[in-house]
């Protein structure tokens, strides 16, 4: 097993949901299967609202609450971090260092909490590392992963 964490930005979860994107479906599938499977995944509890909201009010063919439910409960196979008073300190401190949105400093607060490597996000430059730790957009053609 690598020693390689990777933490999942909310989209990525959604995706696996999202029958209307089937390619970024099956993309965000088999990165959450590997991870689940190698024990490498990383999610906070940000990303676990986030998912509830998205899936069962935003997609255009959204989960009923009892399969979201259990979408969430399979989440426990990740390490899931939870959003405290030190997590909203350190994204306050990379939101200014790295002129990022709040919500995507706090992921990234998270993923560094989590000791993550990669953070899986299509919401931040592809490639950049930030805080130690490297953004890859798992569906462009050219993402390393």
């Amino acid at each position: 097993m690598s020693a390689d964490l990777f933490f999942f930005d909310t989209s990525i979860l959604v995706y696996a949901n999202d029958i209307s994107e089937p390619e970024k479906r099956n993309r965000s599938r088999s990165l959450i299967h590997d991870a689940a499977v190698s024990g490498s995944g990383c999610i906070s509890t940000q990303v676990l609202a986030e998912f509830w909201v998205t899936v069962t009010q935003k997609l255009k063919v959204p989960l009923a609450a009892d399969l979201a439910r259990e979408q969430i409960n399979l989440f426990s196979a990740f390490r899931i971090i939870p959003v405290d008073h030190a997590t909203v300190l350190e994204a306050l401190r990379i939101q200014q260092r790295w002129n990022l949105s709040y919500w995507d400093s706090q992921i990234l607060a998270s993923a560094g909490m989590a000791n993550a490597s990669v953070l899986y996000s299509e919401d931040m430059q592809n490639g950049a590392n930030l805080n130690s730790i490297r953004v890859c957009n798992p569906f462009l053609t050219d993402a390393q992963l």
